[in-house]
């Protein structure tokens, strides 16, 4: 079962009016209770990385339901412009987005820069403590030539086998753990290409 989508945009975006929209949609879908809420907190900790985006995008958010799981699928197109975001990157020492704090926050800061330059998301580093973690990297693959895909799941698995011997990593697993979104979906895929992206958060349902 596919839902009404639901237009989103950061001008102007107030994440309660989307939320009610996202509550009437849940309730189309009959879920359990459980699994209600933790759809929902996945959407409303999702829309808080949209609305903090840098630039100006336009998205489609909408849910589908197969067999025991659910996706809270996120599409959108951006008008980010390059000079912004150098501007951004220039506040730091370092020319890093040290303000793409929390697991949501790197998800943005790949997004961000993958609608730029995909050459950038494969360099990108992306500070953690005293150290680096290349968290473009570790779950991301190019697929094509200018498109970009990662996912949560490669990206436990990256970080789990360097955990022991980088601190840094250490660091970037204890931001997933603080993470709505790292502990209650199954997995996130993120799809970059040009100026559009595709994101999908899959949730295993309980049935409770």
């Amino acid at each position: 079962m596919e839902t009404e989508r639901i237009l989103l945009s950061n001008k102007n975006f107030l994440i309660k009016d989307a939320l009610d929209k996202i509550d009437i949609a849940l309730e189309d879908l009959n879920l359990e209770p459980k699994d209600t809420l933790h759809v929902r907190l996945i959407a409303e900790e999702t829309l808080g990385m949209f609305s903090a985006m840098a630039g100006e995008y336009n998205g489609l958010v909408w849910f589908e339901t197969k067999k025991d799981e659910c996706h809270v699928m996120l599409v959108s197109k951006t008008e980010m412009d390059i000079e912004k975001k150098k501007e951004i990157m220039s506040v730091s020492r370092t020319g890093e987005n040290t303000l793409a704090k929390g697991f949501m926050g790197k998800i943005a800061d790949i997004i961000e820069n993958g609608f730029l330059n995909y050459d950038n998301i494969m360099k990108l580093q992306q500070q953690y403590g005293g150290g680096y973690v290349d968290y473009a990297a570790l779950g991301g693959s190019p697929s094509e030539r200018d498109f970009f895909s990662w996912s949560l799941e490669q990206y436990k698995d990256a970080l789990q086998d360097v955990m022991e011997s980088d601190d840094a990593a250490g660091s970037a697993w204890d931001e997933l753990e603080k993470s709505i979104v790292a502990r209650l979906a199954d997995d996130v895929t993120v799809g970059v290409k040009k100026d559009e992206v595709d994101m999908n958060i899959c949730v295993k349902l309980t049935g409770k």
